[in-house]
């Protein structure tokens, strides 16, 4: 069996995945570099052969990938209308650490893509997809994924519905009785734009991964690994204005458990259908994500803690949540435990959520377990 690999050459998710082949006595996967396929210097159908293995890998953390996307995406259709940076000024971007740059349309572009991968792929000899390029997608805006876990009866957070500015934001708070929300852009990921707000006695607090900052070009958004704490409504309502205009998915801001005298939430990896790889996200602050200096925890004690069937309870919302993708094989799943270690939500879906280096599950990485679930 032979694996096709659409991703970026120099990322660490492509190294892993080889190693993982090459452990597993397979030969290592034929590449296709985002960048080629998008320039046109690369075709699926002359790539992938009879009975060969597609995974389609994240298009991220490479500046060259993102403004081809962000090019990909200035002319496409929107029926939202978001915020859009025109085709040629794309061209004349250069690489800002921590710049948030147009997110809708990136998402636009991705749109694009994984339309020209479909197209592609259609073209090819029978074959099998780790992740289906639509399925993607979905994961990809979270207000349609949290649309569809909704639908199927997963339990997810209160979703707040759609909001166009920060005026709004208030307002719709107000007549939902809903003083703690968390704002995150629809089609980003990586704790990327997300605001934990909360208001009450005429005070309001935004804890957020967002630095904004001023120049002669107007405020920015930057995105930082240190948490950012606004307090100002002039501030906030500036933050809250700018994500709005790229797209926002607010929900209900649940309290989490503690462990280890920190707040957590957990990462699990989804596999055929069942729960494995599940890290403690420890931190001081509402956002848990690990890169932004957060630490992993001792699974055992929160189990333990839970008991066993508030934890199969728990592990089950998971499968239930990836089984709303049936054409995918696994998904990285943001899993809350409420504060009386019983109750539990799905906060996220990430198709790209299994770059967990170290972390084992019957011996085995992620994507040594996915492997072998599709070889066997």
């Amino acid at each position: 069996m032979n694996f096709v690999l659409v991703a970026n050459p120099a990322s660490r998710r492509v190294i892993l995945f080889q190693a993982a082949l090459h452990g597993l006595g397979l030969p290592p996967a034929r590449l296709v570099a985002w960048a080629d396929l998008l320039a046109g210097e690369a075709d699926l159908t002359a790539m992938v052969r009879a009975g060969d293995v597609v995974r389609i890998e994240s298009p991220g953390q490479e500046f060259a990938v993102e403004r081809a996307l962000l090019a990909l995406g200035a002319d496409q259709p929107d029926e939202a209308g978001y915020e859009r940076l025109a085709q040629a000024a794309v061209a004349g971007l250069s690489f800002d650490k921590g710049a948030i740059l147009y997110p809708r349309q990136w998402f636009l572009g991705l749109r694009a893509a994984l339309a020209l991968v479909t197209q592609q792929l259609a073209a090819c000899p029978p074959h099998r997809l780790m992740a289906a390029p639509a399925d993607i997608l979905v994961m990809g805006d979270k207000r349609l994924c949290h649309a569809r876990l909704l639908a199927a009866g997963v339990p997810v957070p209160r979703a707040l519905g759609p909001v166009g500015c920060y005026d709004e934001l208030l307002a719709t708070m107000a007549r939902l009785r809903c003083p703690r929300v968390f704002v995150k852009l629809a089609h980003g990921s990586s704790a990327s734009g997300v605001v934990a707000l909360q208001i009450g006695a005429g005070k309001q607090q935004a804890i957020t991964t967002v630095e904004l900052t001023h120049g002669a070009g107007g405020p920015r958004l930057y995105n930082s690994r240190r948490l950012s704490t606004y307090t100002a409504p002039a501030e906030i309502a500036q933050i809250i204005d700018a994500l709005c205009r790229n797209g926002v998915h607010v929900e209900q801001w649940l309290p989490k458990a503690g462990s280890a005298g920190r707040t957590f939430d957990l990462r699990v990896v989804v596999i055929a259908g069942q729960a494995r790889h599940t890290v403690a996200r420890l931190s001081r602050g509402p956002m848990t994500n690990l890169h932004l200096l957060n630490t992993r925890g001792t699974l055992a004690p929160i189990i333990e803690r839970m008991g066993d069937a508030a934890w199969a309870a728990a592990r089950g919302s998971c499968a239930a949540a990836l089984a709303c993708f049936p054409a995918s094989l696994y998904a990285g799943i943001d899993l809350l435990i409420g504060t009386d270690f019983r109750r539990h939500a799905i906060l996220e879906l990430n198709a790209f959520g299994d770059l967990l280096p170290g972390l084992l599950w019957a011996g085995e990485d992620t994507y040594t377990s996915e492997i072998r679930s599709v070889i066997l």
